[in-house]
């Protein structure tokens, strides 16, 4: 089956699967050929893909909520963000997760900044998490 990982800057991912997996926010979902029609909605949390057979993934990407529509063998994910983890620069992100959470230290309780903090700082920890 085919699996395509979109999101709005770019196409994180498209290729051949045997096997993936996403973050429903009904629970993880486990997507085998010839899977019925659906479409759900995606938390944040990981999309796995194994290109040849169950057991074992080859690719791992972080994505940050949206939908996944599995259609005739394809699945795509739309996701706010994605990221493959193979690509993480983990201390390059130690650094963004600090200086979000520094500004968040300076920010009043009331500065409406703190929620686009929150979220960098949840992304972030997201990329670490693996």
């Amino acid at each position: 089956m085919l699996i395509r990982i979109v999101c709005p800057e770019h196409c994180a991912y498209e290729g051949e699967a045997a096997f993936a997996v996403v973050p429903s926010t009904d629970g993880e979902c486990g997507i085998l050929p010839k899977h019925a029609n659906e479409i759900c909605t995606i938390t944040d949390g990981y999309v796995r893909v194994c290109d040849k057979e169950m057991g074992t993934v080859d690719h791992t990407f972080a994505v940050g909520g949206g939908y996944a529509q599995i259609a005739d063998d394809t699945v795509i994910v739309l996701a706010e963000r994605a990221c493959d983890l193979a690509d993480v620069d983990a201390e390059k992100v130690k650094v963004e997760l600090q200086g979000f959470e520094d500004n968040l230290r300076n920010l009043s309780e009331d500065d409406a900044r703190r929620a686009y903090l929150y979220n960098e700082i949840a992304w972030c920890k997201l990329l670490l998490a693996k």
